[in-house]
């Protein structure tokens, strides 16, 4: 064998659970009825970055269009009021003060020519008091106008602040209107419903649970010497295991490395970010003829469920429109009293002709169906009978009516997406090896030992013919397994015998004396062999 430095630390594997990077409880802000929820498993895109989002939830918008009219009304009355106190600041009560003014000035020139009068004695003193209170009057009318005019300007702020504030009520009103419609902040999947349709919520009561699906978060424990291993940034392999026992490889990124020991276990824990992927149930390019798809499977006896009675309901979806006919597409090879075939999920559908016998009749916020008639009633089994939902192409795009008009009975698979990692699942985690006992290791079976010295042979190639030269060594305590074989680590007596690319006899190495030729062989180890 060629020796090198190495260390014999082979990469270890650990068990390791998948969890949610992010999960969210999402409530409303305001309380309300309920009149929508999404349904469980669906994927949801978070609002923001130009992104519109999908809804989770609605409350009933009665009560908050009511406010938003209210607050607007109040709104417009706070207007109004502003512009009549601002009428009277700019026109009412300057024209009254101009009045007043006038008749103080007429009243002080009556008052200065009965003072004259009555300095000449042609004026009584009653009717010099007269004219002099006819003066104060007027002044006081000047003042009291002045005064009006100086508590409508304080007024008018007073208005601006109750516009403003019928502005702010609006404003609250309209976002209360909007947020009757609940979103996601982050995209995901929905795994939980806490609330259906008609339940009253209160503010803050939690309707869905959403968890982010990609990255996944995959967690496992170190001990406090193997955590200081890891850093941020970090990558490990993954390996994820199916149900049919094959093996997914994957990269995982250290996130974070715990800085406080769990204090039960003693252990740190140890997060890595996995992206995801999504995976179908069937492989849509096997050879089996099918070139449709579908998601959905509906029976045909749920009339009584949701309208309470007997009439023929079909989910919206399922109806496909030729011209101007409607048909749907019979399930031929599964009925609703028979159990799944589970190695083969494909379905074999035929096409059949209805009239639509009502409008749209909402269910749960959530579905909308509609009552159906099939032209021929012979060729359908109500209580047993299935029919498929949309049908698409296998890359999901929709299908062309031209394209369904030359279809009659197809092959079409059930089509289930799902994700490569799952909250709870296990997977396994290559652990970063322990470096620090890098050194000369060989197999046991290379080491000889005779009259109390160790030692190995080396191939000296220098001569004609290679030998076998005796180098003396010295065995260091750790040992390790490799390929199940026990290898020892070694270093030579003299610094200068064992160098890097050295070969070393692995076998017939208790055959060989010092000086002895030897034959390299190749084996499929790389060793030398004694020939």
């Amino acid at each position: 064998m060629t020796l090198h430095p190495s260390s014999p630390s082979y990469q270890h594997h650990t068990t390791a659970s998948v969890a949610p990077w992010k999960a969210e409880r999402i409530a409303f802000e305001q309380a309300g009825r309920v009149v929508q929820v999404i349904e469980p498993n669906e994927m949801v895109t978070g609002i923001g970055n130009g992104r519109i989002g999908i809804p989770l939830a609605r409350l009933n918008e009665e009560q908050f269009r009511i406010a938003v009219d209210a607050a607007r009304a109040d709104l417009a009355v706070a207007e109004r009021r502003r512009e009549a106190n601002l009428i009277s600041i700019e026109q009412r009560l300057p024209s009254r003060i101009r009045t007043a003014e006038a008749e103080l000035q007429l009243a002080q020139r009556e008052l200065e020519r009965a003072q004259k009068l009555s300095r000449s004695n042609a004026m009584s003193g009653s009717e010099l008091d007269t004219t002099r209170t006819r003066a104060s009057t007027a002044q006081l009318q000047v003042d009291s106008a002045t005064a009006e005019l100086a508590q409508a300007n304080a007024e008018q702020l007073a208005l601006d602040a109750q516009v403003q504030q019928a502005s702010q009520r609006l404003a609250e009103a309209e976002r209360n209107l909007r947020n009757t419609t609940l979103f996601s902040s982050f995209p995901g999947q929905v795994t939980e419903i806490h609330a259906v349709p008609g339940t009253y919520v209160k503010e803050g009561d939690p309707i869905v649970t959403v968890q982010m699906v990609d990255p996944m978060l995959v967690e496992f424990e170190v001990t406090a010497a193997n955590s200081r291993r890891y850093q941020r940034g970090d990558t490990l392999g993954v390996t994820v295991t199916d149900h049919d026992g094959s093996q997914h490889r994957a990269t995982g990124m250290v996130y974070t490395v715990d800085s406080i020991a769990d204090a039960n276990t003693r252990t740190f824990t140890v997060s890595l970010h996995v992206r995801n992927q999504q995976e179908s149930s069937v492989d849509l390019h096997e050879s089996s003829g099918a070139q449709l798809k579908t998601k959905d499977i509906f029976p045909l006896n749920i009339g009584p469920i949701v309208t309470g009675d007997q009439r023929l309901l079909v989910e919206q979806r399922c109806i496909h429109r030729i011209g101007e006919e409607t048909f749907v597409w019979k399930v031929t090879n599964r009925s609703w009293n028979q159990l799944s075939n589970t190695s083969d999920r494909g379905l074999t559908v035929q096409r059949l002709k209805v009239n639509l016998a009502s409008d749209v009749i909402p269910f749960l916020g959530t579905w909308n169906f509609v009552a159906i008639e099939f032209a021929d009633p012979s060729s359908i089994n109500i209580e047993n009978d299935l029919i498929t939902g949309q049908l698409l192409a296998l890359d999901g795009s929709p299908l062309e009516p031209e394209a369904l008009l030359r279809k009659q009975n197809e092959r079409v698979y059930l089509e289930q997406t799902r994700w490569m990692l799952r909250a709870g699942d296990t997977v396994r985690v290559a652990l970063i090896p322990d470096n620090s006992n890098i050194g000369l290791y060989v197999p046991m079976k290379a080491v000889r030992r005779e009259n109390g010295e160790t030692f190995v042979h080396v191939v000296d190639d220098m001569q004609s013919e290679p030998t076998a030269r005796r180098v003396r060594i010295n065995v260091k305590k750790e040992d390790s397994l490799d390929e199940d074989s026990l290898i020892l680590c070694i270093e030579p007596v003299d610094s200068d015998d064992l160098v890097d690319g050295a070969h070393v006899v692995v076998r017939g190495t208790h055959y060989l004396d010092d000086g002895d030729r030897v034959r390299v062989v190749p084996t499929q180890s790389a060793s030398v062999s004694v020939q």
